[in-house]
C-alpha cells in the first residue's frame, strides 16, 4: 500500500502536482493538458468509421485552436498538467472512487528493489509479471492473460499487434517514471481491444532543470548506468533527455541480457497552447533458452516510438486535444545459436494513429469527452507473413454529479462511456460502462462497476506455424463482461481499507490448447512420444469470479505497513481431455506484504509475495493436467537520503536484496527462478 492509494479518494494524487477540476457542487471532474507464418494477405476491407469520428479525425488536419477561450472562474477549471488517472478521460478522481486503481507513485516507485516498470509491478495488488529474464515479460491481470491487458505510456497504446509478448518492451527507463497506474477490469469502452483484464499507464515525469544520474552493480554480473536531463531553451522550448544502458551474464546458462533506452521529449508554445514532441528508442539482446522450445536460443528487440500532440493553454472551455502517434517493433529470434540457419523468425511491425479528443464542462457537476481515432497496422514477417489492417473508433464519455434528493445530496457520483470500435478484419464491436460511487458515510464509501471488453486475435495467434504450434486464421474475437462491487474506509487518517468482488464472463475466450501427454514411459533406447502441436480455439464460456482485499496504515510519520490478499476461481465450459498453455492457467491466489520505516536519514523497505496458480482443484467442467507452482518472494531496499561531506554531496545511495528467502518456484520457462541477488546503487540530480 502506498502513500498515493490512501490519499487517492482525497485526490491526493493529482491534486497537489495537477489541480482538479471543481464544479460548482465540489469535486467534480478533471481534465488533461496532453501529457499526458507463410507469406501472403489476408482480404481486407476498408473500416467503417461513425461518421462523428471522421469529423473528429478530420480536425487533425485543421490549424489547433482552443475553442471558447476565456478566465473561467477558478473553482470551474483547473487545468492538469498530465493525463487524467487511468479509467477516465473527465476525471481525475472519479476512477479512484468507482473502479478498482492502484497507483504505484514516485515514494513507492522509490522505496521498491527495482530496476524497470516489470520489476515495479510485480508488486501491484491482483498483478502478476511472469518473467523470462530481466529482459523479458509477460504481464496479467485478474487471471488474465499477457494479451487481455492494455499496456500505454502517457495514455498512448504500446501493446503490440502481433503478440502481447512484446507489451513490456518499452523505451522509458525507469528513473524517467512519475507514476505507474493499474486499473484492474474490463476498460474498452475507455481504451478499446485487449483492455479485458486491465490496463496499466505509465506516466513520465516532468523533471526540473539540472542533469542527474545513476549507476548500479551486483549479482550475476549485473551492472546499470542511467543519465537524465531537461535545458530550458530560447522561445520558451523545453528539452528533456534521458538514456538508460545495463547488461548481465543471468542467472543461469541462456539468460544473458544487455539493452539501451533513450527517450527525448520537446515541449514548444504553439497556436496559445503547448506542442509536444517526443521519441524513444530501446535495443535488447538477451539468451532466451527454452523461453519458447527446450534450445540454447537468443532474441533481439527493437522498439521505436514518436508522439506529436498539441493542447490549448488553461482556461479553455472546450479543448480540443489531437494527437499523432506511432510505434514500430523489430524481433529476431534464433533457435539454436551456434545454428542460426536451423530456424530464424524476423517480425517487423508498426502502428501509425491519429485521435483527437474534444473536453468540455457543460454544466456544474458534468464533465464530457467526446473523441475519435484511427489507426493503421503492418506486419513484414518470414513467418507470419506481409500483411496490414486498419482500425477506428469512436468514443463518449461523461462524468457526473448530481446535486439535490435524486443525486442524494452531492454523495453520489457516476461515470457512464460508450465506444463503437471497427476492424477490417472481424468488423465492429460497441463497448458501453457504467461505474458509480456512493459515500454512504464521511469514512464510507461504495463502489460498483460494470462494463463489457472484447479482444481481436493477435497475427501470432491466426498465422504463426512452426513443429510445435498449428495456426487459426478463423480463430474468433474474444468479448467479456464484467462486474464489481467494492467499499471503501477510511477511518482515520493514513488508514485506509477496501474490499471488492468481482466477476467475468469471457465468451470464444482465445486460448492455445494440445492434448496432454501420454502416460506411458518410453522404452530403453526409444524415444518419448511426439508431442501434438500448440492450437489457438475459443473456448465457449469461462467465468472467472475473484476476491481482494487491500490495507494500508500509517503507523506514523515515517512508517508505513500495507497488505493485499487476491482471490480468484474459475470454471470453463472448454472441450474436456485438452492441456491449456496461457488462458486457463491464471494465478488462484496472492498476498503482498509490506513495511516501510525511516530512521533519520535512511529509509527500509521490505516486501513479501505469496502466489498460486491455477491447478486441477481449481476446474470443476474441465479436464486440465497442469501443475499449482507456488511462488514466494522477498525483496528489501535500504536507501540513505545523502552522502554528506562528500564530494557526493546530495546524492543518495540504496541496497537492493532481492528474493531473500531463495525460492526455486518455476519461471515461464520451467526453470528455477533467480535465486538470491544483491545490487548496490547511487542516484544524483534532482528528484
Amino acid at each position: 500500500m502506498n502513500g498515493s492509494e490512501r490519499r487517492g479518494d482525497r485526490g491526493g494524487i493529482t491534486r497537489g502536482a495537477s489541480g482538479v477540476i471543481r464544479g460548482a457542487s465540489g469535486g467534480m471532474g478533471g481534465v488533461a493538458r496532453g501529457a499526458s507464418g507463410g507469406a501472403g494477405r489476408t482480404p481486407r476491407r476498408p473500416p467503417v468509421l461513425v461518421p462523428s469520428a471522421l469529423s473528429l479525425v478530420f480536425l487533425l488536419l485543421l490549424p489547433p485552436m482552443a475553442w471558447g477561450q476565456g478566465t473561467g472562474p477558478a473553482d470551474t477549471i483547473v487545468v492538469l498538467d498530465t493525463l487524467p488517472v487511468l479509467g477516465s478521460r473527465v476525471s481525475a478522481e472519479l476512477p479512484l472512487r468507482t473502479r478498482s486503481v492502484q497507483v504505484l507513485d514516485r515514494e513507492t516507485l522509490a522505496s521498491v528493489p527495482a530496476r524497470s516498470v516489470s520489476e515495479a509491478l510485480r508488486w501491484a495488488s491482483g498483478v502478476e509479471v511472469g518473467a523470462r529474464s530481466p529482459a523479458q515479460a509477460d504481464l496479467s491481470i485478474r487471471g488474465g492473460t499477457f494479451e487481455q491487458l492494455l499496456v500505454l505510456v502517457d495514455g498512448v497504446r504500446m501493446s503490440d499487434p502481433q503478440t502481447g509478448h512484446f507489451d513490456l518492451d518499452l523505451v522509458v527507463p525507469l528513473d524517467r517514471v512519475e507514476r505507474i497506474e493499474i486499473l484492474r477490469g474490463p476498460a474498452s469502452a475507455q481504451y478499446g481491444s485487449d483492455a479485458v483484464g486491465g490496463v496499466v499507464n505509465v506516466v513520465t515525469r516532468r523533471t526540473p532543470a539540472g542533469v542527474g544520474g545513476r549507476l548500479e552493480g551486483g549479482s550475476f554480473g549485473t551492472w546499470v548506468a542511467a543519465i537524465e536531463g531537461t535545458a530550458p531553451l530560447p522561445g520558451g522550448l523545453l528539452l528533456e533527455a534521458a538514456g538508460e544502458g545495463g547488461r548481465s551474464d543471468g542467472h543461469r546458462a541462456g539468460t544473458e541480457w544487455e539493452q539501451l533506452l533513450g527517450t527525448v521529449r520537446l515541449g514548444a508554445p504553439v497556436g496559445g497552447g503547448q506542442m509536444r514532441l517526443e521519441g524513444g528508442l530501446a535495443r535488447r539482446d538477451f539468451g532466451a533458452e527454452d523461453f519458447y522450445a527446450p534450445f540454447p536460443s537468443v532474441e533481439a528487440t527493437r522498439t521505436e516510438t514518436a508522439t506529436l500532440a498539441w493542447a490549448p493553454a488553461a482556461g479553455a472551455r472546450i479543448r480540443v486535444e489531437p494527437r499523432l502517434t506511432w510505434r514500430g517493433h523489430d524481433d529476431e529470434f534464433i533457435l539454436i545459436r551456434e545454428n542460426p540457419s536451423v530456424y530464424r523468425n524476423e517480425h517487423r511491425s508498426t502502428q501509425a494513429g491519429a485521435d483527437v479528443t474534444v473536453r468540455a464542462l457543460p454544466r456544474p457537476g458534468v464533465a464530457v469527452a467526446v473523441g475519435a481515432e484511427v489507426a493503421r497496422h503492418r506486419l513484414v514477417s518470414n513467418a507470419l507473413g506481409d500483411r496490414a489492417e486498419n482500425r477506428g473508433a469512436a468514443f463518449v464519455e461523461a462524468a457526473l454529479r448530481p446535486s439535490g434528493p435524486a443525486g442524494l445530496g452531492g454523495r453520489l457520483e457516476l461515470s457512464v462511456g460508450l465506444r463503437h470500435d471497427d476492424h477490417a478484419r472481424w468488423g465492429g464491436f460497441t463497448s458501453p460502462s457504467l461505474a458509480g460511487a456512493l459515500r454512504l458515510a464521511d469514512p464510507l464509501r461504495l463502489r460498483a462497476s460494470w462494463g463489457r471488453a472484447f479482444r481481436g486475435p493477435t497475427w501470432t495467434e491466426r498465422f504463426y506455424a512452426d513443429p510445435g504450434h498449428i495456426p487459426n486464421p478463423d480463430v474468433r474475437p474474444e468479448r467479456g463482461e464484467a462486474w464489481e462491487v467494492g467499499l471503501l474506509l477510511e477511518p482515520s487518517e493514513g488508514v485506509r481499507v477496501q474490499v471488492a468482488g468481482f466477476t467475468r464472463t469471457q465468451r470464444d475466450l482465445i486460448d492455445w490448447a494440445r492434448r496432454p501427454a501420454p502416460e506411458i514411459e518410453p522404452l530403453p533406447g526409444t524415444n518419448p512420444p511426439m508431442r501434438d502441436p500448440w492450437v489457438p480455439r475459443n473456448v465457449s464460456e469461462a467465468r472467472f469470479r475473484g476476491a481482494e482485499a487491500e490495507a494500508g496504515w500509517r503507523v506514523r510519520e515515517g512508517t508505513d505497513l500495507g497488505i493485499s490478499v487476491a482471490l480468484l476461481s474459475l470454471r470453463a465450459d472448454a472441450e474436456p481431455g485438452f492441456e491449456s498453455k496461457y488462458a486457463l492457467r491464471p494465478l488462484r491466489e496472492q498476498a503482498i506484504v509490506s513495511v516501510r520505516q525511516g530512521v533519520g536519514p535512511v529509509a527500509f523497505s521490505l516486501r513479501g509475495l505469496h502466489g498460486r496458480r491455477g491447478g486441477e482443484d481449481a476446474f470443476r467442467e474441465v479436464d486440465v493436467r497442469m501443475d499449482a507452482p507456488l511462488a514466494r518472494l522477498a525483496g528489501t531496499r535500504l536507501a540513505d537520503t545523502g552522502l554528506a561531506g562528500t564530494r557526493l554531496s546530495g546524492a543518495r545511495v540504496y541496497l537492493d536484496l532481492r528474493n531473500l528467502f531463495g525460492s526455486d518456484h518455476p519461471d515461464l520457462t520451467g526453470n528455477p527462478v533467480s535465486g538470491r541477488a544483491i545490487s548496490l546503487g547511487v542516484r544524483t540530480g534532482p528528484r
